[in-house]
């Protein structure tokens, strides 16, 4: 009774509070949903970040970058390959220049190219004793071109220019040695020769017979062990020393 005869003022200050007790369960109830929202979206905002915020969308770039470094890798195997199958093909071509001596028994690559160093290298000294050839040719067809006077100038010209031989063979005890030269007024360096000689022989005895105005000497030597004397190394020493090489 006492509440109908109150104020409308009252009434309404008693109905504010009911209007307040039914409105804040709503207002925690929201609450609650935006917490549990944000606890949801949280561990995949972390996970994201994580790995570097690779949405759906960048899938196909990293698939992309992946076919990119395949190809690179198999272009590289292919350069590869070639170069591989081009140096076998020179080394088979370089094979097939060099003598059979010098590769027979030798299989790997390495020994083919020291090989051909050192027949390059006994080409090279080749050409060279017959470049020294040549230019005795020369001089003596443009000695031949110019007038000379009496037949001494010539006959000493024929003799210079054929070069001075030397043989060299194995005898009993020793290694004999036969030079046919020039005479020693045409330059012959017999005193050459013969220490040359001396360093790895022992000189017995020496000739010398002179025949169509060229001399052949003939040279006897002894040799302490004649299984470490190379008649063949020292032939060419003989040589090279005889024509002033």
């Amino acid at each position: 009774m006492l509440s109908f005869q109150k104020s409308d003022h009252e009434l309404v200050f008693h109905q504010i509070p009911s209007l307040i007790c039914f409105e804040l369960p709503a207002t925690r109830n929201q609450q609650d949903l935006v917490t549990m929202e944000d606890s949801t979206y949280d561990p995949i905002i972390k996970a994201r970040k994580l790995h570097g915020d690779q949405s759906p969308s960048s899938k196909p770039n990293s698939a992309s970058t992946e076919d990119e470094h395949t190809q690179r890798k198999l272009a590289h195997r292919g350069i590869e390959r070639q170069r591989r199958q081009d140096m076998a093909k020179l080394y088979a071509l370089l094979k097939d220049l060099l003598p059979f001596e010098l590769v027979k028994g030798k299989r790997s690559a390495s020994d083919h190219i020291h090989q051909a160093v050192n027949y390059i290298k006994h080409m090279q000294e080749g050409i060279r004793v017959l470049s020294v050839k040549r230019d005795r040719l020369k001089k003596l067809v443009e000695t031949s071109a110019v007038s000379c006077t009496g037949t001494n100038t010539k006959e000493k010209s024929l003799r210079n220019v054929f070069p001075n031989t030397v043989s060299v063979s194995s005898c009993k005890g020793g290694v004999q040695i036969m030079i046919n030269s020039c005479s020693l007024e045409d330059g012959f360096p017999l005193s050459r020769v013969l220490k040359a000689i001396s360093e790895d022989l022992k000189v017995i005895t020496c000739t010398c017979t002179k025949v169509n105005h060229r001399l052949s000497h003939f040279i006897q030597t002894e040799a302490n062990d004649l299984v470490s004397t190379d008649n063949s190394m020292l032939q060419k020493r003989l040589v090279a020393i005889a024509n002033n090489y």
